[in-house]
């Protein structure tokens, strides 16, 4: 944080120290240089709403005393540095004329509109002067949450920050406490248990999100992390490596790893073309001793991946099969069953065949991952005892994890008057939302819709399917 940039960005959940962090940085600097701190909410009533008492505070606790006049509106520094503060909502038009300060700090930044940020970003225009932010996220559309956290949450997902030539965003919780009050590190424990959705917006530091429409909800992708190692099984039986490739141009391509129900890895990855991402993936399946290889065959036809077939030296065969997304559903005449009653209206859900519940096989094998992941929430912590080969485990050695746990709970059911088929908000629907594609999801997806095996005395068999371009 005390690197230079033009702006800097901390958020995330209630503990992670955020305002006193922030304090403690603007002190410190402020000790050492002139510095002019300007201290801003989008509301302020009285100066009893401001960081003013967070400041005076971390002036004692910093030994800064002789560095530093506390006033009852103000705070100076000896050296004629400053801490001022203001609001933006009711007196955005005397922000204009605060050129004059190196650093505007805003506290409480969920609450920002966009019009009090286009006018504060180009007020504070001094040369070497920064914008700081620090917040709690409310919702996805929020000013200041859209424009600096938004477009690069995948990168903070998968390291915690994301950090550029001018801008710097960090995400922190009470994990990263050290000083944590034991009362508030008990109070995130019991809200996890019992609430794990307020918990992931009041300590997971994540939008205060709806998940009326989500097929997955989060508490059932929490509990099936090392599933197999709570509920005391070994996985077994077939392994699988399927393959997302994303030549839609913007995605990344995505592959995971199955063997029997646990999921041993997912990853992504931006760099190559489809040919090499291919290339890649097979190589990936030969070292797994996959059994089946699924691919994504939307954009991506038959003679492309044969092209890239190649034969291992230890005799492996690996079944490699392409998944159409928009093909009518599997076992079409057969029941659906659902695995929580949640997905179809109550009556008549018994007789209900598949081609009478699902729009297309995305939209069949999606619903089918949520059975598997509503079984697993059941069987860890309702203690019910269900068939393992129902069930679902994610290594929590998966490198990418979170990224993975918020593809999951992202994917949402589409809703259309007059249509009780299961459909599912389509990749660019979603990215108009600015909602990522889940690739890594996909792949989880489809890694369960492995067609059965076929026996022959071949390296590759490649099985004949009209939905194959």
């Amino acid at each position: 944080m005390f690197k230079p940039k033009r702006i800097k960005v901390y958020f995330g959940g209630r503990g992670g120290m955020k305002t006193v962090s922030f304090a403690k940085i603007a002190l410190i600097t402020a000790s050492m240089h002139k510095r002019r701190f300007l201290c801003l909410r989008e509301f302020m009533n009285s100066i009893e709403d401001s960081v003013h008492a967070v400041l005076q505070a971390e002036v004692e606790t910093l030994g800064l005393q002789n560095r530093f006049r506390i006033l009852n509106t103000y705070i100076e520094g000896i050296n004629d540095s400053i801490f001022k503060y203001g609001q933006l909502a009711r007196n955005i038009a005397s922000i204009k004329s605060k050129h004059d300060f190196d650093v505007a700090w805003v506290e409480e930044a969920e609450t920002v509109s966009e019009k009090s940020l286009d006018t504060l970003i180009p007020t504070i225009r001094k040369p070497g002067s920064e914008l700081w932010f620090s917040f709690n996220p409310a919702e996805e559309d929020g000013a200041v949450y859209k424009r600096f956290v938004k477009p690069y949450k995948a990168i903070i997902d998968k390291q915690g920050y994301y950090e550029d030539d001018d801008l710097y965003v960090g995400k922190v919780s009470y994990l990263d406490n050290p000083w944590l009050p034991a009362e508030l590190k008990n109070d995130a424990q019991k809200m996890k248990r019992e609430n794990y959705k307020k918990w992931r917006h009041v300590y997971g530091g994540e939008c205060d999100a709806n998940y009326e429409d989500a097929l997955i909800q989060p508490e059932w992708v929490e509990a099936a992390i090392d599933a197999h190692i709570k509920l005391g099984f070994k996985p077994s039986g077939i392994r699988v490596v399927t393959f997302d490739p994303a030549d839609s141009g913007q995605d990344e391509k995505a592959l995971s790893k199955r063997y029997g129900v646990l999921i041993e890895d997912c990853v992504s990855w931006s760099e190559g073309d489809v040919a090499d991402a291919t290339m890649t993936a097979f190589d990936e399946a030969f070292d797994y001793r996959a059994d089946d290889f699924i691919y994504d065959n939307i954009g991506l036809g038959a003679g492309t991946v044969k092209t890239h077939l190649r034969h291992s030296n230890d005799g492996n065969k690996i079944v490699v099969t392409g998944f159409g997304a928009g093909d009518s559903p599997d076992y079409p005449d057969e029941i659906y069953v659902p695995g929580n009653g949640e997905y179809l209206p109550s009556s008549n859900n018994d007789d209900r065949t598949h081609r009478d519940t699902f729009r297309n096989k995305r939209a069949q094998y999606w619903v089918y991952l949520a059975d598997r992941f509503y079984k697993t929430w059941r069987a860890v912590e309702k203690g019910e005892y269900l068939d393992p080969e129902a069930l679902i485990s994610l290594s929590s050695k998966i490198a990418k994890l979170s990224q993975l746990k918020s593809e999951l709970i992202k994917q949402q059911r589409k809703r259309t008057p007059g249509n009780r088929l299961i459909q599912l908000m389509s990749k660019d629907e979603m990215r108009l939302k600015g909602i990522k594609s889940p690739n890594m999801a996909d792949t989880l997806m489809m890694s369960f819709a492995n067609p059965l095996r076929i026996t022959e005395d071949t390296e590759i068999v490649v099985p004949s399917s009209s939905s194959w371009s």
